[in-house]
């Protein structure tokens, strides 16, 4: 679940707290097979620092043994991990001022938050990172030069050279923003956040809604996964790229957000977490929140971790990673210690 940036009166949602064709060769990544159950290594994830930005960190599944890679001003979010384990992908406002706005780019660092590398130079919002799984290609969202008409997902090398948009806002009419692009196993697809605006939503409110699609990695074949009647958000697809895991909110305003899968071509849609919402809004001591938001894939296929906010009245609250099986199953907090860790991805780094 992103927070909200407002950018030139419309809403942006954005991986970070407080979300042109370089030549003439067309980069796709490298067909593979679709990725065998792998390894559950480490996990990144963004955690608030003492004065008030947002890093990122990595740890084991249980939370042990955490390390934070990014520090300074600014805020640091959305870190995915390389198909080798060995760098981390994120963005950050870290180069944003007065004269340039809501300035966010992509960067590359080692695991252990060495060699940062600026990737993306586009001068806007850009971000919410994904790693082709042959590791050749980033895919991540990004206004252009020009919104709307430039705003879409692009993919770029990691060295920061043959950026070229796979789908942009004019494509699909009716769009907003797309958001949050993921490469399928076999790097032949990228999923992505479609979101549309002018639907009453509840309660009088007329606001955005949005729609899980999948286009190919050629920019061809754009397609749709999820009905509108389910506002989705982030997803994830599974090892084997059979099915997607996604938050979701359902249109009536006060409802929380829930983790549901999906097959890869939109049947068996299915909710695994079953979240409060706001309940008691009229009794502040009696008031809870419950959601459940940014679910990702072991790399096993066994687990789906997600972040899990709960929230009750004067007892105050937190947020902390939970697990759960792909049934629906077993769902439980990966450790006793809640520290508001979001956005969290898993990857194969070695366990520590």
């Amino acid at each position: 679940m992103h927070p909200t940036l407002l950018v030139r009166g419309r809403r942006v949602r954005r991986s970070l707290l407080a979300a042109a064709l370089a030549g003439s060769v067309v980069l796709t990544a490298a067909p593979a097979e679709a990725t065998p159950p792998g390894p559950n290594g480490r996990i990144s994830f963004m955690r608030v620092d003492d004065a008030g930005h947002w890093q990122v960190w990595t740890a084991n599944p249980d939370l042990t043994a955490e390390h934070q890679v990014t520090e300074g001003n600014g805020d640091n979010g959305w870190a995915t991990w390389s198909p080798d384990g060995t760098r981390l992908a994120f963005d950050s406002n870290r180069l944003a001022s007065e004269e340039n706005g809501y300035l966010s780019e992509v960067f590359v660092m080692r695991a252990d938050g060495s060699d940062v590398t600026r990737v993306t130079h586009v001068g806007s919002l850009s971000g919410v990172p994904s790693w082709s799984p042959d590791g050749g290609l980033i895919a991540f969202t990004s206004d252009g030069a020009d919104y709307p008409r430039a705003q879409g997902i692009y993919v770029i090398r990691p060295d920061g050279t043959g950026q070229r948009q796979v789908i942009a806002l004019p494509d699909l009419p009716g769009a907003t923003w797309l958001d949050a692009p993921r490469f399928s196993p076999d790097g032949r697809q990228i999923a992505f956040t479609f979101y549309r605006g002018g639907k009453e939503v509840g309660r009088g409110y007329r606001g955005e809604v949005s729609s899980l699609w999948v286009v190919g990695s050629d920019g061809t074949g754009a397609h749709q996964v999820t009905p509108w009647g389910v506002r989705v958000g982030d997803a994830d697809w599974s090892p084997d790229g059979s099915r997607l895991v996604f938050e979701t909110i359902t249109e009536h305003l006060g409802n929380g957000a829930s983790v549901m899968v999906v097959d890869a071509d939109g049947r068996h849609l299915k909710a695994l977490t079953h979240d409060a919402g706001i309940v008691g809004i009229g009794n502040a001591g009696a008031l809870r929140f419950e959601a459940s938001f940014d679910p990702v894939w072991s790399p096993d296929g066994r687990a789906i971790m997600f972040s899990h906010d709960d929230y009750t009245g004067r007892a105050g609250g937190d947020t902390g990673l939970q697990t759960i099986a792909p049934d629906g199953s077993g769902q439980a907090y990966v450790s006793d210690v809640h520290a508001s860790e979001h956005q969290v991805d898993w990857g194969t780094a070695p366990l520590q």
